[in-house]
């Protein structure tokens, strides 16, 4: 085995050497384009990688202990390390799995001093899509292209997954990441409540805001949740708000931006107070009275709700009411990515290719409400569970990614102080027009700074934006 990994890591070297000098901040959406050098240490790293993925390691080697980090809540990591992980130590017992549960943000940190220290080791990672871009920017992930075929020779992935894929083969030159799990919000609502007020979940933008209004008079309570804390919780979420009233979020002050900034302002006063405290943990309040819609949420909840032995009847949940311009919606979720200069290659991609199995990923779907990114992890759901994914396939049918630009994290704090100037401190609303342009020549400063004029005109050209497929 040896040889092969001496052969494969010349290969990253020479390819990581050529791609560091397309790569540079001043990275353009243009695919990267290959050399004739490059061509052939692909092909010939294609052949070794895919003799040295096919040898599995046998009873008698040494153990491997793989580091595997990923970024989940607490009811999700207590799945993963004592459902999902023991059955791929129980069929592989040379190979032991460290699960390191952080924020994406830190794995980030992590890859990056990992890589620059030369001690990878095998590590390999959970990562959020939002994020993915920075470590592909730095040049701080293995390029996974030789070991395509073995990642997904039993994976059928769905359409929307399908389409990141390509997104990334054809503007990095190569895969770096494989889709792990899908992740798409939906609107939760009291649906005790509504059925003894006699009304039906809103289906658009101007129902919202009556039904707001309603519930807040029947009840007195301020009914809705939003995730207004901060952090990616609340730019993501603004996001596609923004993407369904037409807008392109990252310029932020086109005609959509505004509307949707102009469109929460107004709705922002049937917020329940602690929304300045939300963020993807809060649904609790759903129940107790606190609150009794939640504009958006992730479906994990539901099995938190399930689990927990409440009755489901009692919760309603949709795709949500459409905006002004579409009812699309930001699909979520996390990737595989293996550290470039990670060791042992062939017990990552196993463990790998068990995350991606039909079995696991049904596991997905059963035991954490997580959208599955195997389709054939869909065959035969149970009956308890099929009408949260009919919701979720509905979601689904209109979705889009965000485009994981390595200056996302920028964007966002923008994002963010844009929300508590507007919504949480109410700014004059006169003034949301010239906020949004001022953010916008912000983030142009910002780009033209630390990268190039040609980032900063793409930019406000609009070339960056929402992924469809």
């Amino acid at each position: 085995m040896n040889v092969y990994i001496q052969w494969y890591h010349l290969y990253e070297d020479i390819r990581s050497g050529i791609i560091s000098r397309h790569n540079r901040k001043g990275l353009s959406r243009a695919p990267l384009i290959g050399v004739v050098v490059l061509v052939i240490v692909v092909i010939v790293a294609g052949a070794v990688a895919a003799v040295m993925l096919t040898h599995k390691p046998s009873s008698t080697a040494s153990k491997i202990t793989i580091t595997y980090f990923d970024d989940l809540s607490p009811s999700e990591a207590n799945v993963t390390r004592n459902v999902i992980i023991p059955e791929f130590e129980a069929t592989h017992p040379n190979i032991q799995i460290n699960y390191v549960d952080e924020g994406a943000s830190d794995i980030v940190k992590n890859v990056e001093e990992l890589v620059q220290g030369g001690n990878v080791g095998p590590v390999i990672i959970g990562e959020d899509n939002l994020v993915i871009g920075e470590l592909i920017n730095g040049n701080y992930l293995m390029n996974l292209t030789p070991m395509e075929s073995q990642l997904m020779s039993n994976l059928t992935l769905i359409p929307a997954m399908v389409h990141l894929v390509n997104y990334e083969k054809s503007v990095y030159g190569g895969i770096y990441f494989v889709p792990l799990r899908g992740n798409i919000p939906l609107v939760w609502y009291n649906a005790s409540l509504f059925r003894q007020l006699g009304i039906q979940p809103p289906q658009n933008w101007t129902q919202l805001l009556q039904v707001a209004a309603m519930v807040k008079d029947k009840t007195g309570t301020a009914p809705i949740m939003f995730q207004g804390h901060g952090g990616a919780s609340t730019y993501t979420e603004l996001y596609q708000w923004m993407v369904q009233a037409g807008g392109n979020p990252f310029l932020f002050n086109d005609s959509g931006d505004v509307m949707a900034f102009q469109y929460l302002y107004n709705l922002s006063q049937y917020f329940t107070p602690g929304y300045i405290h939300g963020y993807w943990g809060s649904y609790k309040g759903l129940l107790s009275g606190e609150y009794y819609m939640i504009d958006y949420q992730w479906p994990y909840i539901y099995s938190v709700f399930a689990s927990s032995g409440v009755n489901m009847s009692n919760i309603g949940f949709y795709p949500g009411p459409v905006g002004p311009a579409n009812g699309d919606h930001l699909v979520g979720g996390d990737v595989l990515a293996i550290p470039r200069g990670a060791t042992d290659v062939p017990a990552l991609i196993e463990f790998a290719q068990f995350l991606l199995s039909a079995q696991v990923q049904r596991q997905f779907i059963t035991l954490l409400s997580w959208p599955a990114v195997n389709q054939e992890a869909y065959s035969n759901l149970p009956s308890n569970i099929s009408p949260l994914y009919h919701a979720e396939e509905e979601a689904m049918s209109t979705a889009f990614f965000r485009e994981p630009v390595p200056w996302i994290t920028v964007w966002g704090q923008i994002a963010d102080q844009l929300f508590d100037n507007i919504i949480v401190n109410h700014a004059p609303y006169s003034q949301i027009p010239q906020m949004l342009s001022n953010a916008n020549q912000e983030m142009y400063n910002y780009l033209l700074k630390n990268y190039n004029s040609t980032v900063a005109q793409e930019y406000e050209q609009g070339q960056f934006g929402p992924l469809y497929g």
